[in-house]
């Protein structure tokens, strides 16, 4: 029998936590995906609507995003551009068009170098986030991290709390570098390795792995240094 007909795979038997036996679905995430981290591939195992298992591997990756590269010494600079192309990718997901719209004009001009215009717009990117009640509902409690599940994990402690925490944070830092001020919490400098995303997003609801993966500010490797959301 045609394990995959069409190209489409079959669901496998598996055990579930409980012991009983439930499909096991595989739905492979990435590496080009709208909002999605370029290069990047998840092969989920679904049971119903939970991620059981996951498997990460990165496109021409040369070893980025190992937790080998992950203890090089020295940060690795993220520009406020970056930030705010992550940002959008969240947002976007989130279905905050407004605040997706301002995080991508932000960005432009972020690039384009116009620094009073970068600053209006992030200041007001920044406003809107802060004020949605519906983001924060939407965000609160999607992957919370505990400074127990950073020390485990080896991740960097801008990941602490759930996605709109993260999300918080990555705002000031970017309103910070754009007034040349300090961020209101320090930036460690670590990054979160790609290898650690399976372990992350093992136990999530489908529905929101693309959001906890968008939480994560990931940084882009340089093999994909330029993709940006359009």
């Amino acid at each position: 029998m045609d394990m995959a007909p069409a190209g489409i795979p079959l669901a496998q038997a598996g055990e579930d936590r409980d012991g009983l036996e439930m499909d096991v679905l595989q739905l492979p995430l990435g590496p080009v995906l709208p909002f999605w981290p370029a290069g990047l591939v998840l092969r989920c195992s679904l049971q119903g609507d939970v991620v059981v298992d996951a498997e990460a591997a990165v496109i021409d990756n040369g070893g980025y995003g190992t937790p080998e590269q992950a203890k090089r010494p020295g940060p690795m600079p993220v520009s406020a551009a970056v930030r705010c192309d992550n940002a959008l990718a969240l947002l976007a997901l989130a279905g905050a068009d407004d605040a997706a719209a301002r995080a991508r004009h932000a960005r432009d001009t972020l690039l384009q170098g116009e620094q009073d215009a970068a600053q209006d717009a992030v200041e007001r990117l920044y406003r809107t986030v802060r004020k949605s009640r519906l983001l924060r509902w939407s965000l609160r409690s999607v992957l919370p991290l505990t400074s127990a599940d950073l020390e485990r994990h080896g991740l960097p402690s801008r990941c602490l709390g759930d996605a709109h925490d993260r999300l918080l944070w990555s705002l000031d830092v970017i309103r910070a570098e754009t007034r040349n001020e300090e961020p209101v919490e320090p930036i460690d400098g670590g990054v979160v390795p790609w290898a650690i995303v399976p372990h992350l997003v093992t136990g999530l609801e489908v529905a929101s792995v693309r959001l906890a993966v968008a939480s994560l500010d990931l940084v882009p490797f340089p093999a994909v240094q330029e993709t940006r959301h359009v």
